[in-house]
């Protein structure tokens, strides 16, 4: 338990040094994402997420993921779907988004490090005060995980966000964190995420549930 502790105060330490001295420009990201397997080789994507501009309160941003999975082997897989965001500002304008998104997802490993290439492109309509403008972006994410013992992982991503139009940088998302597994289909992740964007950026605690269900039919018996 020493380890964990230790590992604990190490991440938020970094974050800590990271951050402006005013502790109410932390904010919180709380994720619950589910893989739940329809076939031997398909999967419906489920997610969904509560972003806080302080630590549990003060909504910001609600966020609503699906989509449809393709494994094409263990270590490549593509997917489609659609994602629903609605955000208020602290100057109560509503923005709501509407995306249509295509990714591709390759894994591999190194000895106990766990790679993963993720590549997306989403179709975005955005809602501002009930103006509608559509645009084009594109994102990669690279994550690594590696076990520390008994059943914690530490992980770490870098995730880059481009638009395919003018201003082509949109942001940047780099996460430290660790987590646990309970078992093969639950796991809890606690982290440390900095998001930044061209002029401003903001340090959030990341809280993350992950589950994998089977939903395919099993076979009568008798």
């Amino acid at each position: 338990m020493r380890r964990v502790f230790l590992c604990i105060t190490m991440l938020f330490a970094i974050s800590l040094n990271s951050q402006v001295p005013n502790e109410n420009d932390w904010g919180s990201w709380i994720m619950l994402y589910g893989s739940n397997k329809i076939s031997n080789d398909f999967d419906v994507i489920t997610e969904f997420r509560l972003h806080d501009y302080e630590v549990f309160k003060d909504l910001d941003n609600q966020f609503v993921r699906t989509g449809l999975n393709y494994r094409i082997d263990p270590g490549l897989s593509i997917t489609a779907g659609y994602i629903h965001q609605y955000s208020e500002t602290k100057s109560n304008i509503s923005i709501s988004e509407n995306r249509i998104y295509e990714e591709g997802t390759l894994k591999n490993k190194f000895r106990n490090l766990s790679i993963a290439h993720r590549y997306r492109i989403e179709h975005r309509w955005i809602n501002n005060m009930g103006r509608t403008a559509f645009s084009n972006r594109m994102r990669y994410r690279l994550q690594l995980s590696h076990p520390l013992f008994d059943k914690f992982f530490v992980m770490v991503f870098d995730e880059i966000f481009i638009n395919l139009q003018e201003s082509i940088f949109n942001q940047n998302r780099l996460h430290m964190g660790i987590g646990y597994a309970f078992g093969p289909s639950f796991k809890l992740e606690l982290g440390y995420l900095k998001n930044h964007f061209l002029t401003t950026n903001y340090d959030l605690l990341r809280i993350g549930i992950s589950f994998n269900t089977d939903l395919r039919k099993k076979p009568k018996t008798g």
